[in-house]
């Protein structure tokens, strides 16, 4: 039997609330930034940080900083809507 190590993560290409993210920023007629994000979602910090990280390293979603702010704009590329759509076509929600 194989063990996980400390450390080991899953292999899991999305879960459900990087899938919710996807939805989010492509639904959202106005800048969706972190804080947007955290308040619709309703988790910590730690938590989004490591799917927005995912799904960056995944080249599904770019983030461009605001001009004059503190903060970076996210917008989701070309490789996320092909994936969110292949999502929305095999799970209805």
């Amino acid at each position: 039997m194989v063990t996980r190590k400390v450390g080991d993560r899953s292999k899991i290409l999305l879960n459900e609330v990087d899938v919710m993210i996807l939805k989010i920023i492509k639904q959202s007629k106005e800048e969706v930034s972190n804080m947007h994000l955290k308040a619709n979602l309703k988790i910590n910090n730690l938590s989004l940080r490591n799917h927005l990280t995912r799904l960056l390293d995944f080249e599904f979603l770019t983030r461009k900083k605001a001009h004059k702010e503190n903060r970076y704009i996210l917008t989701i590329t070309n490789n996320g809507l092909k994936v969110l759509n292949l999502f929305e076509k095999f799970i209805k929600k």
